[in-house]
């Protein structure tokens, strides 16, 4: 296998990260500070969890930028891509699922008591949460750590990309563009299909609960992204001002739809709106691309997965200290703060050495010394 060098990342594309992780932290957490502030969320508690649509079509984008090594999907650049993952992800996944342990353990206890049937879930659920399998059924889906149906869907994502990664490689811009204008209508459709239910079942949660979390529902965020660096690596120019102002736009009416939009009229917009802008950001040169591509930003957004994986947890602990946390506009700020810098933390002493470590153990590992045969040997 020939080793190809990977592109280097595109600092703005890392510092945005962080903000779609706020978003997602803000609608799990913040709904009773706005109202003590007096704060009209309008339909901000319907849409602000949709940026995990963002971290699709950027997980797409990126590991398209950056993988060329996948081309070809052969064998042993397949098994490396997907151990690179891995060492990539599971590590802090690994330790929001302890973190969270004892709290499901906790209101397992409290709801069923001390019994056979009670360890018996818990061992069902962790087990399900550990092999990222939970996003497959609606009863699973948040039965642990709440953010973690989203990893579950990446595993179903990573282990497509090499394959779609190949079958796109060469697609003429047509044929790409075309399948970014499927993407956003199988993205739309399920959401679309809610408002014609019978009213007893739109009132139900599954129903919404089955076209968020189901990754084959999801999928096409990640193929969108593909598809668009496909675009960007064909058609990439010299970096203007013009697409930090395309960039600023689009980040102002993806705020704005967020805020003032329906459920489904967000569907319907946050889908092209994400893709201007991560598009826009990789050809960018301005002050907005330069904010989100400085070195703070690019460190918060190397953890904002961290941020991501703990913000829930690591809240209803803060609430056990803290009553007030959840309504104090204060103590709320104080524990965003603190968790930024533990997720900081996290990062850097958790996740960068661990993957470093991993990855590095596996190359060892795959080398042709470490299996016992001659260097040139293939």
């Amino acid at each position: 296998m020939t080793t190809t060098a990977r592109k280097p990342l595109i600092p703005a594309l890392t510092g945005v990260r962080f903000l779609a992780a706020l978003s997602v932290a803000l609608y799990h957490l913040s709904e009773n500070v706005a109202a003590t502030l007096a704060i009209s969320p309008k339909h901000f508690y319907e849409n602000a969890g949709d940026p995990v649509e963002l971290f699709f079509i950027l997980s797409g984008f990126i590991l398209t930028y950056t993988h060329p090594e996948v081309n070809g999907a052969q064998c042993p650049a397949i098994r490396q891509f997907y151990f690179s993952r891995f060492a990539k992800i599971y590590p802090i996944y690994l330790l929001g699922w302890i973190v969270f342990a004892p709290l499901i353990y906790s209101n397992l206890m409290a709801l069923h008591g001390h019994g056979a049937g009670t360890y018996a879930r818990l061992a069902f659920y962790g087990l399900v949460s550990l092999t990222l399998l939970q996003a497959w059924t609606t009863t699973t889906a948040n039965a642990w750590n709440t953010p973690g149906w989203s990893l579950s869907a990446e595993a179903v994502f990573y282990a497509a990309f090499p394959f779609l990664f190949t079958y796109l490689r060469n697609r003429r811009v047509a044929v790409l563009s075309g399948l970014i204008a499927g993407c956003w209508v199988i993205s739309v459709v399920p959401t679309l299909t809610l408002s014609f239910l019978p009213p007893a079942l739109q009132n139900e949660h599954w129903p919404k609960e089955l076209v968020n979390f189901i990754p084959a529902l999801r999928i096409g965020e990640f193929i969108a992204g593909i598809c668009l660096a496909r675009l960007f690596l064909r058609n990439a120019k010299e970096k203007t001002l013009v697409f930090d102002l395309g960039a600023l736009g689009a980040l102002a009416v993806s705020a704005a739809v967020i805020v003032v939009s329906n459920h489904l009229h967000a569907k319907v917009l946050l889908f092209p709106a994400f893709m201007l802008l991560l598009y826009c950001l990789a050809c960018a040169k301005g002050p907005l691309s330069a904010l989100l591509g400085s070195k703070p930003m690019v460190l918060l957004g190397e953890a904002s997965f961290a941020f991501y994986i703990l913000h829930v947890p690591l809240f209803r602990y803060a609430r056990m200290v803290f009553p007030d946390v959840a309504t104090s506009p204060l103590q709320f700020a104080a524990f965003l703060i603190g968790l930024t810098a533990i997720s900081i933390i996290c990062f850097l002493s958790i996740e960068k050495p661990l993957c470093a470590y991993l990855r590095k153990a596996y190359r060892t590992s795959r080398s042709p010394s470490a299996r016992g045969q001659p260097e040139h040997a293939h």
